[in-house]
């Protein structure tokens, strides 16, 4: 039983197994197909030849002879066929279907008066006479019984006709028998055939089965298991090839992988830099595009002489240098994001009092704040110091005080909070009143130049880099920041050490 569980879950040997056995279904059902037509031809065909020879054992017997009719009766039961004599006139002369002895008077019939049976025979329903290329050869039906019988006809040397019958039951029951005996041999022979297939293609797949498995080990980097002694057959060569090549490949495996690891990573940082290059010239590209069709055009109607009007010409003058503020404003955000990406600027943090610094900067944006009719709420106390670089802090505060500006709605309120955390770190956070971020937009809004809001007004001055700024900073100092969609509003939150041990337990802690 284990055997025939092994060869089961061998595939080959399933393979071969059923290829095998579909071959030898086919030939037993072709042979099973075709043995009953052709038993049933090869039987007719000496019926065919047994009839004849009646037939001409008939006209060779003397009529005149005193043994006559006994010879005939003797033809009859020695060969186990009927046969009448009939004259030219159509009437029958002698009938060997009568019961009784040879000198019984139903094989003679009255002379002149009867017809012989085969005047009522007709054409059989079953078989057709004309696939049988044999001479004066008929499958007839006697309608009185409805069986068939093969009839062969022969013209006696005295003139009259012999006709000569079997019934073709009789070689119907000799083909279903025979084809009987052919079905129980064949599923012998089959069952046999399949036990001696089972032991043969076991033992010629199981060594193909070993080598199989020791290859799939190799696949996975396990060199350990080695192909035995199949013999001297190609086999047996595989065997000893697979045997030389795992030791070569264990040989060089460290090595190779070194390379590989190497050359996976510098192709990936030759993709994630070609990237990075085209994004980066795409996005510059398109914001600066209009700040210098803008300045190109008023600039081309100054040279023109568009107007004398001294108001017209300070109004082209006042926007064209608008337009040059806000080319310059991206140019030092870009300064700004590559030197802090780059690391270029050394990493020199201070005790820094970040409550006076958010206060500062909501006086400077009050007027901003006011306009655009939002309350600010500042529960950050006064003098709250940490441990941080305080120009990038104030950088990292700008951008999320006015992005909550830009993005104020509802209740129109902002709301700056401190918590001091249990690793060490204060968290601020801004929250603003308004609608929520999408949640596909949560991870992209810190690359540059993305823009969850995509109908921003560019006369806003904000080009998509403030939140990738705040990312390279707080990157920097090793801190966490985030954004959290919360009831009625969003808040963006940075944390910041609150002393220099912070650092000191960063790096322990790598």
């Amino acid at each position: 039983m284990k055997k025939l569980f092994s060869f089961l879950n061998s595939k080959i040997r399933i393979k071969l197994f059923a290829a095998i056995l579909i071959v030898m279904i086919i030939f037993f059902i072709a042979v099973s197909v075709i043995s009953e037509p052709l038993l049933f031809s090869v039987f007719t065909r000496n019926t065919y030849g047994k009839l004849v020879t009646v037939a001409d054992m008939t006209d060779y017997l003397v009529p005149d002879s005193g043994t006559y009719y006994f010879d005939l009766y003797a033809l009859s039961q020695n060969y186990g066929v009927d046969f009448e004599i009939v004259d030219p006139d159509g009437f029958l002369l002698y009938r060997s279907s009568a019961s009784g002895s040879a000198v019984d008077v139903g094989h003679f019939p009255s002379p002149g008066s009867t017809k012989p049976e085969y005047a009522d025979m007709t054409d059989s329903v079953r078989y057709n006479s004309s696939k049988f290329k044999y001479n004066n050869f008929e499958i007839k039906k006697k309608n009185a019984t409805n069986a068939d019988y093969f009839v062969y006809n022969s013209e006696l040397s005295t003139g009259d006709t012999v006709y000569v019958f079997y019934p073709v039951a009789d070689i119907e029951s000799i083909v279903t028998v025979a084809d009987r005996v052919y079905s129980v041999f064949s599923i012998s022979v089959v069952a046999l055939l399949v036990v001696i297939f089972f032991v043969l293609i076991y033992r010629f797949t199981k060594p193909v089965e070993e080598i199989n498995d020791i290859t799939k080990d190799m696949a996975a980097l396990n060199f350990s298991r080695k192909c035995k002694d199949y013999g001297r057959d190609e086999i047996g060569e595989l065997g000893r090839s697979i045997n030389t090549l795992s030791d070569k490949l264990d040989s060089t495996l460290d090595d190779l992988n070194d390379k590989n690891r190497q050359l996976e990573k510098d192709i990936e940082l030759r993709l994630a830099l070609d990237n990075a290059r085209k994004s980066f010239i795409s996005n510059v590209s398109h914001e600066l595009k209009t700040p210098i069709a803008i300045i190109s055009g008023y600039a081309e109607g100054l040279k023109e002489g568009i107007s004398d009007d001294p108001a017209v010409i300070r109004e082209y003058c006042s926007i064209i240098m608008d337009e040059s503020s806000k080319m310059n404003e991206l140019v030092l955000e870009l300064l700004e994001l590559s030197k802090l990406e780059s690391k270029s600027q050394p990493f020199n943090p201070d005790y820094y009092d970040i409550g006076e610094s958010i206060s500062s900067l909501l006086g400077h944006l009050a007027l901003e704040i006011s306009d655009n009719g939002i309350t600010a709420e500042n529960s950050v106390p006064l003098s709250l110091e940490c441990f941080a670089q305080g120009e990038k802090i104030e950088i990292v505060l700008k951008n999320y005080i006015t992005n909550a500006i830009s993005h104020c709605a509802g209740e129109k309120r902002i709301s700056i909070s401190s918590e001091k955390r249990s690793n060490g770190c204060i968290r601020i956070s801004v929250i603003n009143t308004g609608e929520h971020i999408a949640q596909e937009d949560i991870s992209e809004i810190w690359d540059s130049f993305y823009r969850a809001d995509k109908a921003h007004n560019r006369s806003t001055n904000r080009f998509g880099l403030g939140l990738s700024i705040v990312k390279s900073i707080m990157t920097n100092h090793r801190c966490a920041f985030g954004v959290n969609n919360v009831d009625g509003g969003v808040e963006f939150y940075f944390e910041v050490p609150e002393g220099p041990e912070y650092y000191e337990n960063f790096y322990n802690s790598k």
